[in-house]
């Protein structure tokens, strides 16, 4: 009987990692990393949007690579101007931007983004020889009014930046 006390100890941990093996998917699925929430945020976008500043501009926002990619398109009249591309990269949201000035910033969704403000910031980018260069430094998306979404961006050349925002408004 000097095994009693091993037992009753290995059927204890038994009992409490069955519990967890069976509460642990559950917890899983309501606890997402921020990117995947606000991946999901950034499908409300889907479809075709205009601005109030610029109406020959529309932009586009369509799912590809079988929902993992979320494509936007700048379309002056019928011919694309740009394009934006963001995914996910493992916990992190990356937004990809196809500039035509020829270079191809990589931002990735900065920490202080909210529930209502999705905010990203330079990584890194190709064909860019130096930060002298204007390129695309951050961008974001303000869904806080339900009519519309405040886009922002700020392009930087050296150190002097010029921040834009946009209000789109959904046509279909």
């Amino acid at each position: 009987m000097r095994f009693e006390p091993v037992r009753k100890a290995a059927i204890a941990a038994m009992i409490v990692l069955g519990s967890m093996a069976v509460s642990t998917p559950a917890m899983a699925d309501e606890v997402q990393p921020i990117a995947t929430t606000m991946f999901k945020k950034m499908t409300t976008m889907m479809g075709e949007w205009k601005t109030q500043d610029h109406p020959a501009l529309r932009i586009v926002f369509e799912p590809t690579a079988g929902g993992s990619v979320i494509v936007e398109r700048w379309m002056v009249g019928e011919r694309m101007h740009s394009l934006t591309v963001y995914h996910l990269d493992g916990e992190a949201l990356m937004a990809t931007h196809y500039c035509p000035q020829g270079n191809q910033p990589r931002l990735r969704m900065e920490s202080v983004s909210t529930e209502t403000r999705i905010s990203f910031d330079f990584q890194d980018a190709t064909n860019l020889q130096n930060l002298e260069q204007s390129h695309q430094h951050r961008l974001s998306f303000d869904f806080s009014e339900m009519e519309y979404v405040t886009r922002g961006e700020a392009y930087r050349q050296g150190v002097s930046s010029n921040q834009t925002e946009m209000v789109l408004v959904r046509i279909k």
